[in-house]
């Protein structure tokens, strides 16, 4: 039998309906993953709207993780709606059953390829929680340093107020 890879690729319009899927799977397994509110709403031709649109810019993408068919972790970048930086925040998730297995490390330097070498933004941020202890191991060996001096209060899924930084990285 052959051995099943992960593939790490840009999101195509047909993933569509298995983005949404996989995201709300994402958002149930994790207490640090939230996804944009208003999602649940959207209907697959709106995803496959908003994919074909995020990949006709320079300035937000969307990267999947997949085994065999199957969509397994997703890193994306969002352009700020602050106009006076060039930067885009940085998200990233695995299926609960692939954690540890380094996927997690695949996505963001996806992410940190396209945005050195395709991208026109100049820095990359993202907000963690103190508690995703891999997670801030993982971005700071990446290169991403704190741009906070002092953890602040986030709301995580289940409501719950936890501590949390964030981190950037100038590309």
């Amino acid at each position: 039998m052959a051995e099943e890879v992960v593939n790490v690729r840009p999101a195509e319009v047909a993933d569509a309906a298995k983005l949404l899927a996989l995201l709300a799977q994402l958002e149930r397994e994790s207490n640090t993953f939230t996804v944009d509110e208003g999602i649940e709403d959207l209907s697959e031709t709106d995803e496959q709207e908003q994919i074909a649109h995020i990949n006709g810019t320079t300035t937000n993408v969307i990267f999947v993780a997949t085994l065999a068919s199957r969509l397994i972790g997703v890193s994306t970048v969002q352009a700020s709606t602050d106009f006076s930086a060039a930067q885009g925040e940085v998200g990233v998730a695995v299926l609960k059953e692939f954690w540890g297995m380094g996927l997690g490390t695949a996505l963001i330097e996806e992410v940190l390829d396209w945005a050195r070498n395709y991208s026109t933004l100049e820095r990359l941020m993202l907000t963690v929680q103190l508690r995703n202890v891999r997670a801030i191991k993982l971005y700071r060996r990446l290169g991403f340093e704190n741009c906070t001096s002092t953890s602040y209060d986030v709301v995580d899924p289940t409501g719950k107020r936890v501590a949390a930084i964030d981190m950037e990285m100038w590309v």
